[in-house]
Formats: structure tokens, C-alpha cells, sequence
């Protein structure tokens, strides 16, 4: 039966060759493999943390809807669906009772529509200039870190 760090390694091996990664992310991920290649063994589990959190940033520090949401266009059914509800709670105070009861109840449907309708403008916002300027694209598996894949996979059997 085969070691369970060697399949583990050979998993790792074949998903660093297929990522696309900030530069700094694969400086990081080169210490590791780096580490690897000359016998500590240790660092599988440090190389497998870097090459998740690395795609956890790429995902968030990416263009808007990179987190795999699909974008929709602008609709003006959200006030309009917080009006109908804010419309409702003030409907149940004035059953209730009237008074401070209905005051509460009529702040609480100002407050859902004012969420309702505040959602429906920034979710649809256009991106700023500020947000591209900022942005590093992720780059495919610079050369030396392929060799470096390369040459663990053939000393350990594992990645091909």
C-alpha cells in the first residue's frame, strides 16, 4: 500500500501545475516545494495551507463575481417588494393595537424598505476606476516553479 503523505503530495503536485496564483503566492508556494525537494517532508502540510489560502485570496482579491456569483442586471422589484412588506408590518401594528406598539412597527417597515430599496443601488453599482488600478492579475506557474514540481515529482514517484 502506498503512503498516504506520497498520494497527498501527488495531489498537490498535479493542482499547483493547473493554478493561476498572485506572484507573492507563488514565491511562497516555491519555498515550500523548495523545502520539499530537499527532504523535509514536514512541509506537505504547509505547502497544501499556502496553495488554499492562496486560492481563497485570488478568489476575493479578484474582479467583482470572480467568487463564482453570476452578475444580474439592475431590477426595481426589491423596493417594491420592501414597500409590500413595510406596507404589511404596518398593517399588523395598527391590529395590534395602535400607539407605541404601531410606531415601532412603522419604523421597522421605514427601516425594511430602506434596506430594500438602498440593495437594489449598491449591489449594481458600477466598479470604480480605484478597484482595476489596484488589481494583479493572477499569473500561470512561472518556469522555475514547474521545474521544481518536475523535479519532485520524479524523485518521489509522485505528479505525473
Amino acid at each position: 500500500m502506498t503512503d498516504p503523505r506520497d498520494a497527498e503530495l501527488a495531489r498537490l503536485l498535479s493542482e499547483v501545475r493547473s493554478l493561476r496564483l498572485q506572484p507573492q503566492d507563488w514565491d511562497a508556494v516555491d519555498g515550500h516545494l523548495a523545502a520539499i525537494g530537499s527532504g523535509d517532508r514536514s512541509r506537505i502540510d504547509d505547502l497544501s495551507q499556502a496553495v488554499f489560502e492562496a486560492r481563497i485570496r485570488g478568489r476575493f482579491s479578484g474582479p467583482r463575481g470572480s467568487a463564482g456569483v453570476a452578475p444580474t442586471k439592475q431590477t426595481s422589484v426589491l423596493p417594491i417588494v420592501g414597500l409590500v412588506c413595510g406596507g404589511l408590518l404596518v398593517g399588523v401594528g395598527a391590529l395590534l393595537g395602535g400607539g407605541p406598539i404601531l410606531w415601532g412597527i412603522v419604523a421597522l417597515g421605514v427601516f425594511v424598505f430602506g434596506i430594500a430599496f438602498a440593495g437594489s443601488r449598491v449591489a449594481h453599482r458600477p466598479r470604480g476606476e480605484a478597484d482595476d488600478e489596484d488589481a494583479v492579475e493572477p499569473v500561470p506557474i512561472p518556469d522555475q516553479v514547474a521545474l521544481r514540481v518536475n523535479a519532485i515529482g520524479r524523485a518521489h514517484g509522485a505528479g505525473r
